[in-house]
């Protein structure tokens, strides 16, 4: 098999958004190159993004952005539009309307949630203040909110894995390592982070060299890149 058939997915030495996309292509045994933007120890954020700088417009993507995913003549950006792309192509989407909603619905609150951890906590003025304000408040609304949506099913839409559950394991990981102490409150989170962690093929990756651990975000993070 030529270079050229094998997809690509294009992004910085970080979990960050492309995370839950790596972790989908492996659970479905797909051979892609993941394609890494610089080094994971840039000093500040023009070292940090120089590498894609140089090249991001001359890739033939419509809207240039990372991370991108590149199959033939086939070129998406925006995350959430890939793993969309992935899952209906393998399967990782419901397949009736109780569970299409249930998809729609936490796909969408998991992007509220990552989005205001972000940018309304990682960049905040004063993130230490703020930082106890969110383990303190938001935090468990949040996972309050997602725990009882998940009840006693096995996954978000029922007892099929479905490609939410992966963008919801990464999320509720990066709050296991944040505040490990407030997401262990959570019995059914918890089981659901050990249950997909448990996957065969998610296993194999995560004890593998390829598998990005760390860090979780770049340089100018004030958390989730360095330790």
């Amino acid at each position: 098999m030529s270079n050229t058939s094998v997809p690509t997915l294009g992004y910085y030495k970080v979990r960050g958004l492309a995370q839950p996309i790596r972790l989908l292509l492996k659970y479905k045994g797909v051979n892609f190159t993941d394609k890494y933007y610089g080094t994971s120890d840039a000093k500040n954020l023009d070292e940090f993004r120089a590498e894609w700088v140089k090249v991001k417009f001359n890739l033939g993507l419509d809207f240039p952005n990372v991370p991108h995913y590149i199959d033939g003549s086939l070129k998406v950006t925006q995350s959430t539009a890939i793993m969309r792309h992935l899952a209906r192509k393998h399967g990782l989407v419901a397949t009736d309307e109780t569970g299409l909603v249930r998809q729609d619905v936490v796909e969408q609150q998991l992007a509220d949630i990552k989005n205001g951890f972000i940018m309304g906590l990682l960049f905040a003025k004063d993130f230490e203040t703020e930082k106890v304000k969110f383990i303190a408040e938001t935090l468990p609304q949040q996972l309050d909110a997602l725990s009882r949506f998940l009840g006693t099913r096995q996954w978000f839409t029922g007892n099929e894995v479905n490609y939410v559950d992966f963008m919801a394991y990464e999320l509720l990981d990066w709050f296991r390592l944040f505040s490990p102490e407030t997401v262990n409150k959570y019995q059914n989170l918890v089981q659901l982070l050990t249950r997909f962690e448990s996957l065969p093929a998610i296993k194999a990756y995560m004890k593998s060299p390829e598998f990005i651990s760390w860090p979780l975000f770049g340089p100018i993070a004030p958390w989730g890149y360095k330790r």
